[in-house]
């Protein structure tokens, strides 16, 4: 007894009613494979042609017999069911995304291009959201501190620490001389976090072993709860980098919807608000191009004192301190280019001013593996500014700096003072074993 065939299947129906338009397709395509030579020369005869093929497009787009999901122009879409070859439509169209574009099936250029920057806003408006809750009531908090322009002032300013990849050496001798020194101001002027997660540079060795928590857990324990320790009469500022923006973003764009969780707030999540310290942030947080997240850092600057510009900084140039003392016309200090030094620039009013970069605090191995192909510039250092509101004058640290650290001395430190043992004599015992070097330079005159 012969066995009854199976009913076919509505896709089976479809794939063959589509391999047979296949090739009638074929054939279409041999045979006005000839007008290509009349249009050449013809320009009436082309743009007739030319209708012929959108048409053409339109068809296949909208084809019955199609037997995958959704419609279809696509390049092998076409050369499959297309009437017309395809070095037709290389000659009349350069490419096939045109092609799809002169039948109305692709946006224009322009329209692509609003689009997409419309979606993006939807995200950014998210971020905008997540700043204006936990983020800008910080702006401002020392603002009273840092307008004072009595008495001179004593500012101690970091940066760069980059979480977990801080040098334990650098970390010290800032703790000693903020111990020291007793400031009016502490700046950790950007990128003390690094969450290379996040980032673009998770290749850096040990960067994948970083957890979130743990590098927050870290900067908040081992560098911002000790500075709040050792100088709790001082203001406290932190200025935003591009590295803060990172966590920033991320939080507020991946999970909008998780955001708001208390464990998840920025503020929380390094406990400044219970620490006291001041955020700044200049920027405008809808920003959707990496060209407005740059400017957003250029923008990022706070006054101290009437005198004195912080910011991060957004250039690595080699004049990177030229351009930022034309740029604001005010003594000032900044980071980013991990690489401490210190430009002047003489004023019609007799005064000089300065801009410092303070370097990094960051081990000097992370720029070996940042820039395994080239020698690293980067250096460790920090900074001890004197500020006279009065005179307007800014007395900028020296810069004896060599083989990986920039040190900072100031012979007004009570510590350097005492006898064996003392906190001072053990910092400049540790920097010399540490770094094995000569005897340290002679102490500068006193800055203030």
């Amino acid at each position: 007894m012969a066995k009854k065939k199976k009913p076919k299947t509505d896709r089976q129906i479809l794939m063959e009613k589509f391999e047979k338009d296949c090739q009638e397709a074929s054939k279409a395509r041999k045979a006005n494979r000839k007008l290509r030579e009349a249009y050449k020369s013809d320009s009436e005869k082309a743009e007739n042609i030319r209708q012929k093929l959108i048409a053409d497009l339109k068809r296949v787009w909208k084809h019955p017999h199609n037997p995958f999901r959704g419609f279809s122009a696509s390049r092998d879409r076409y050369r499959q069911l297309g009437h017309f070859p395809e070095v037709m439509v290389t000659d009349l169209f350069g490419n096939h995304q045109e092609f799809q574009r002169a039948a109305g099936i692709r946006d224009a250029r322009g329209t692509t291009k609003v689009k997409n920057l419309t979606a993006k806003l939807h995200a950014e408006a998210e971020i905008l959201k997540y700043a204006k809750e936990y983020i800008e009531p910080y702006y401002g908090v020392w603002d009273r501190r840092t307008r004072a322009t009595t008495g001179v002032k004593t500012v101690v300013v970091i940066s760069d620490a980059h979480g977990k990849f801080i040098d334990p050496f650098a970390k010290e001798v800032m703790f000693d001389v903020v111990r020291m020194v007793q400031p009016d101001g502490v700046v950790a002027n950007g990128d003390m976090v690094d969450f290379p997660k996040v980032g673009r540079f998770t290749e850096i060795p040990g960067a994948g072993n970083l957890s979130l928590q743990d590098e927050l857990d870290f900067v908040r324990e081992e560098i911002f709860r000790p500075l709040t320790n050792l100088c709790p009469d001082a203001y406290r500022i932190y200025v935003m980098g591009n590295h803060e923006q990172r966590l920033v973003r991320y939080l507020a764009d991946t999970a909008p919807e998780l955001a708001d969780l208390r464990c998840l707030r920025w503020d929380r999540l390094l406990e400044i608000d219970e620490m006291g310290w001041e955020l700044v942030f200049g920027g405008n947080w809808l920003a959707p191009r990496q060209g407005d997240r740059t400017r957003n850092i250029r923008r990022t600057w706070k006054v101290l004192h009437d005198c004195f510009v912080v910011t991060h900084g957004a250039s690595i140039a080699k004049n990177a301190m030229e351009s930022e003392i034309q740029r604001y016309g005010m003594s000032g200090t900044s980071g980013h280019t991990h690489r401490p030094g210190l430009w002047t620039l003489p004023t019609l009013a007799g005064k000089h001013l300065s801009w410092t970069s303070t370097g990094m605090l960051a081990s000097f191995a992370v720029g070996k593996d940042y820039m395994a192909k080239s020698p690293s510039a980067w250096t460790m250092g920090f900074a001890v500014f004197t500020i006279d509101p009065k005179t307007k004058t800014v007395t900028p640290p020296p810069d004896p700096h060599r083989r990986g650290f920039c040190g900072i001395w100031r012979q007004d430190l009570p510590a350097l003072e005492s006898g064996p043992g003392s906190e001072g004599q053990t910092m400049v015992k540790r920097r010399k074993i540490r770094l094995d070097r000569p005897e340290r330079p002679s102490i500068p005159q006193k800055l203030s």
